[in-house]
């Protein structure tokens, strides 16, 4: 494949002899569409070769540019289409080596994989085009990308601005080309074009500078590559040509100034995105203190209750519910560790009395300090396992998981979460060799994980599962990777579309995790 040439390329400008000229310039060509014989591949390989060899890209003038070709694109990606060039050895020698070990397309990939997971989240979008591996720099055509994968590049191009794909490839029949298309100049010089994709998405783009500013095909996209591929080197000049033709490029020229390969990170701390993490931090966990548990009577209970902005009443009546089922006299004595998310001071307080009004209830409370940290009840689970492997453990909530804040009737269906209350702290219910985890119904589509996200377990199996802080990270990376597979047709979601709750990315990681 290129790769290989490629790295001969930049092996060449590291020897000694390209090392002691800054002058000395590389010719990059290969047999375009030599596998596939056509004759619009015979003509586009030809023209790239002239214009590649022409003394114009040879011996810029004044040593002007880094890199010279046919034309010079910044649509769906900074390259020379076709991928053939002639580039400065101080230049490339800048670059990623191209196949040291596969690192250029592993971090190719993994600027497509933050992007496409921003965009799950609703952080950053693509309306200029769909997403496929060409534009991405994907695949094979992640080498077509490489040579100006650095932002510091000074391009050139050798054709005319009305030389366009119908001529290159010889299909513009009242047109051909000839030497009247020869114009040296510096890059980019077709703007317009370049920044041309679908007609509608472009003019909704012009017309709202937030979503330019957040559109992958502008800047969003090439920054996100340059930061993951060159880190600090990544960083465009304050002169750089880019903040000038990329749409919101002074926008995003302010942010880079301040916050350098961060500012991407910054600008998503800023969007206030819609995911956050629910597990509370190791130095916050160092402070929960669990029993040991000594008397296999006891039934340990792990209990989340969670009170949205708008749902205050159904969520204490769902909490209420929940303990008209634990204080009857079939359970002999239940320790319960309660954490509170969005709870108000009456709300605990009406908490704290419910459980001093059931005798057989001995109540803990791990305090939580941040509304969305509705995780902690089942990390306090994770650590008392640690301490207690042939226990029992129990875990309910007074919400149910997968919908929006906004459809409380459904978070805090009553009927539902009673019911389930009742299944998992049942004796039908208790972890057995041969089951080792046990709801009121377990799903494994559209992934493995019991209804209601309430269950009860053995310490053993629980003991065997990933920290909820690893597991979210986990399952977010993992969640990356199936979106870049999507596109390159490594998987597909034509069973269940791929979603933040499908993939268990953040806050939905907690239904996952008790079924990894």
């Amino acid at each position: 494949g290129e790769a290989v040439t490629l790295q001969d390329v930049h092996d060449f400008c590291h020897a000694d002899r390209a090392m002691q000229d800054d002058s000395l310039r590389v010719v990059y060509l290969h047999s375009k569409g030599s596998y596939h014989s056509q004759k619009e591949n015979h003509i586009w390989r030809r023209i790239m070769t002239s214009a590649s060899l022409h003394p114009q890209c040879l011996r810029p003038p004044d040593d002007s540019c880094d890199v010279c070709g046919a034309q010079f694109y910044i649509k769906y990606a900074i390259m020379f289409p076709g991928n053939m060039w002639t580039a400065k050895c101080s230049y490339v020698r800048k670059l990623v080596p191209p196949n040291d070990g596969g690192r250029y397309e592993r971090l190719k990939r993994e600027s497509i994989k933050k992007f496409l997971f921003l965009r799950m989240w609703g952080v950053l979008d693509a309306t200029l085009d769909s997403d496929n591996v060409e534009h991405f720099g994907l695949g094979r055509y992640a080498w077509e990308h490489w040579v100006a994968s650095l932002p510091s590049i000074k391009p050139c191009e050798i054709h005319t601005t009305d030389v366009g794909p119908m001529i290159l490839l010889g299909k513009d029949h009242g047109k051909e080309f000839g030497p009247e298309h020869y114009k040296f100049g510096m890059a980019p010089q077709r703007i317009e074009h370049n920044l041309g994709g679908r007609r509608q998405a472009r003019l909704r783009l012009e017309a709202n500078p937030d979503r330019q500013f957040k559109e992958y095909y502008y800047l969003p996209g090439n920054l996100l590559k340059w930061f993951t591929l060159y880190g600090s080197d990544g960083v465009p000049d304050e002169d750089s040509w880019v903040w000038r033709d990329f749409p919101a490029g002074q926008k995003w020229k302010e942010l880079v100034s301040l916050h350098k390969e961060r500012a991407v990170d910054v600008m998503v701390q800023n969007s206030s995105p819609r995911y956050h993490s629910i597990y509370p931090s190791a130095e916050v966990l160092r402070g929960v203190n669990v029993t040991v548990d000594n008397h296999p009577d006891t039934i340990n209970v792990f209990y989340q209750i969670y009170v949205t902005n708008n749902g205050r009443d159904q969520a204490m009546k769902a909490v209420e519910a929940q303990f008209e089922v634990l204080g009857r006299g079939q359970y002999q004595k239940i320790r319960m560790y309660v954490s509170f998310s969005g709870a108000s001071r009456q709300d605990a307080e009406t908490i704290i009395s419910l459980c001093r009004g059931q005798p057989n209830i001995e109540c803990r409370h791990v305090k939580s300090e941040e509304d969305k940290m509705y995780g902690m009840a089942l990390s306090t689970l994770k650590i008392f396992c640690g301490s207690n492997p042939a226990s029992r453990v129990v875990y309910l909530s007074n919400y149910l998981p997968g919908f929006s804040e906004n459809h409380v009737d459904k978070i805090y269906d009553t009927r539902q979460i009673q019911t389930m209350t009742v299944s998992v702290l049942s004796e039908a219910c208790t972890p057995s060799e041969r089951c080792n985890v046990c709801g009121i119904s377990f799903y494994p589509l559209p992934f493995l994980g019991f209804s209601g996200n309430m269950f009860s377990a053995s310490c053993r199996y629980v003991d065997t599962l990933l920290p909820l802080d690893r597991f979210e990270k986990e399952m977010n990376s993992i969640a990356g990777d199936a979106l870049v597979g999507k596109v390159t047709e490594e998987y597909t979601d034509a069973l269940f579309r791929f979603n933040s709750r499908m993939l268990g990315s953040y806050q939905h990681s907690i239904e996952h995790w008790i079924g990894s």
